[in-house]
């Protein structure tokens, strides 16, 4: 049969048909401002794309595992290494953990040293661990003599160099090591690494700038941005460029946003290929060795079990969009002391994508999605420009130290600390919809609640940390005295009450407050008999804006001088009135919650 004629009987619809009738099912509301998306990255995303936006888009003309990359570096299936990182204080215990991980599936490891090592250390480290099977990853406080203790290993094992795949942490230009590791000590390492053909020598750490609030578009132009740099440094050491692009690897964080991070990897690999192009590589070896890890910044530390499934999604789109390896992190590393159970489900998550989802099985799934291409198409251009405006104003080393980079950043990320503070931004569990049941008991190290403190370097952190210490000092608070009590005092139009009430509840429980919550009450006098019997520090006046007239000011009146009352809501036409009358708060959906919830912190005693 032709399929061709499967359609004849639907005649075609163009765009602006769609549009049009799009339109009048709006019924005069605004398109742009009710269908198109404004992104953190600087520009538009339609309600719809079709075939036709597709037709002049230059990343479409590749194949898998064939030049620009952009849909991936295998010509068939989608493999990737699974990746767990190693804290090392004790070397046998780190030894234990590492063959734990490898018995369970995981086929990569990243070593976290924390203490000078020789070749005795690295023997027992990698006792038992077969170089040619796992791939090998390091960061140390010294990574001089690596290779040359890697090497000497290898050789007493009787591994094949070529088959020892892995790397050593060395990116000069990272910011902890500003100005501390130098070129000099980076380009010994890539001539001591040159005898293990397969092993990276050189990381660009671009998961900095996501987790310091950054933006994608951010994230990978200043990425790359770094990486150009690092061959223009060794090309002009009388490295060939080739040479050097087979000793980098990329380490790139994975966000929330699941489409806009497959659409990232696909667009690294792109933009990577040709700036490798342009350094005279050969196009069959321009690839780009991508290593995905979890985004930190937005991991909450209360209600942890939401991590699963950001970890779950971020590493879906990781693997979607091609990564090479990929770290998933533990649900509670945000405490700072990651648990067995949290490192098994992240080994887990990844072992279930891979087993029991296939996705290893097909390469480039997002191939041909209108909307992945589009967004693909649009982080090109937009990365791309910011990186050439990087290189312009002399690369990313003299635009770090002149403060370009920290202030871009810091203005992305104070955009999206504001949008959070304004709940416009949703982080499940912290500044909406909050577990009130959950309490945290144990004490918790200050720096699980690290805010940045300077705008002359970029500082990775939590978004969710404001929100998290004042909840925090409420759970402290309560270990001692009695926990905060929250009244709702619904009266009214049981919908219009009962959805106020749901609101106030999200919004005093991002505080660890107690809500004493009522089907609504009938009787004003009984209604505030039980208010003045349960001694709440807060009551919270909860009905519809068109009633509040008729009823708020003599609960208002009984209550004002035993709680504070907050009305929920903003009733313009009575506000003028209410604060006439005394009555000072009122939470709707245009307060900045967390300063709002600050100040409810002061008004009861907890945070003076």
């Amino acid at each position: 049969m032709d399929k061709e004629k499967l359609f004849d009987d639907f005649p075609p619809v163009d765009t602006e048909s769609w549009k049009k009738k799009i339109k009048a099912d709006l019924k005069g509301a605004d398109y742009d401002k009710k269908l198109v998306w404004h992104t953190d990255e600087g520009f538009d995303v339609q309600p719809f794309y079709r075939a036709e936006d597709l037709k002049h888009l230059e990343h479409m003309r590749g194949l898998p595992g064939a030049y620009p990359f952009v849909r991936g570096n295998q010509s068939k299936g989608n493999e990737w290494k699974i990746n767990q990182l190693i804290e090392v204080s004790k070397v046998k215990t780190a030894n234990i953990e590492a063959q734990k991980a490898i018995e369970n599936g995981v086929d990569s490891l990243a070593f976290d040293v924390l203490q000078p090592i020789d070749l005795l250390t690295l023997q027992q480290l990698l006792k038992g661990i077969d170089g040619e099977r796992v791939e090998l990853n390091f960061r140390l406080p010294n990574t001089d003599d690596l290779p040359e203790l890697l090497i000497k290993l290898a050789k007493n094992q009787g591994w094949d160099l070529k088959k020892i795949h892995g790397s050593v942490f060395c990116d000069p230009l990272a910011v902890e090591n500003m100005q501390k590791t130098t070129y000099a000590q980076m380009t010994k390492l890539f001539e001591t690494c040159l005898p293990l053909e397969n092993f990276h020598s050189i990381t660009v750490d671009a998961g900095i700038f996501h987790n310091s609030g950054g933006s994608t578009v951010s994230e990978m132009a200043f990425g790359l941005a770094k990486g150009s740099g690092y061959i223009q440094h060794l090309t002009e050491a009388g490295y060939e460029a080739e040479q050097i692009a087979g000793k980098m690897r990329f380490s790139f964080a994975t966000g929330s946003n699941y489409f806009m991070e497959i659409a990232k990897f696909r667009a690294l690999r792109f933009l990577w290929a040709k700036i490798l192009s342009a350094y005279g590589v050969n196009k069959s070896q321009c690839t780009m060795m991508l290593h995905a890890v979890n985004s930190q910044w937005n991991k909450s530390l209360y209600d942890p079990y939401v991590n699963i499934l950001r970890n779950t999604t971020e590493a879906m789109s990781a693997i979607l969009g091609g990564a090479d390896v990929i770290t998933t992190i533990p649900f509670d590393q945000a405490t700072g002391d990651s648990s067995e159970l949290g490192k098994r489900i992240a080994r887990n998550q990844q072992l279930i994508l891979k087993k029991e989802s296939f996705f290893d099985k097909v390469t480039d799934p997002a191939a041909g999605s209108y909307y992945i291409e589009m967004l693909t198409d649009k982080l090109i251009h937009h990365s791309w420009d910011l990186f050439l405006e990087t290189d312009e104003k002399g690369g990313y080393e003299q635009v770090y130290n002149q403060g370009f980079v920290q202030h871009i950043i810091q203005k992305e990320s104070q955009k999206k600390n504001r949008d959070i503070a304004y709940r416009k931004r949703s982080i499940l569990g912290v500044n909406q919809f909050p577990n009130t049941a959950e309490k945290m008991e144990k004490q918790i190290s200050p720096k699980v609640f690290f805010a940045p403190d300077s705008a002359e370097k970029l500082q990775p952190y939590r978004a969710a940390t404001p929100f998290e210490a004042l909840r925090y000092q409420t759970d402290r608070f309560a270990l001692k005295h009695k926990r905060p009590q929250v009244n709702l005092f619904s009266y009214g139009n049981p919908s219009k009450s009962r959805a106020r009430a749901q609101f106030a509840t999200n919004f005093f429980g991002c505080a660890g407050y107690e809500i004493i919550d009522h089907s609504g009450f009938t009787n004003l006098d009984a209604g505030i008999k039980i208010a003045e019997n349960n001694r709440a520090e807060i009551v919270v006046l909860c009905g519809a804006d068109e009633e509040y007239a008729d009823w708020v000011f003599p609960v208002f009146e009984a209550l004002r001088h035993k709680s504070v009352v907050v009305l929920a809501g903003y009733p313009v036409n009575l506000v003028d009135k209410l604060k006439n009358a005394g009555m000072e708060y009122f939470i709707h959906n245009r307060c900045n919650v967390l300063e709002e919830l600050k100040k409810y912190q002061k008004l009861i005693g907890i945070n003076r």
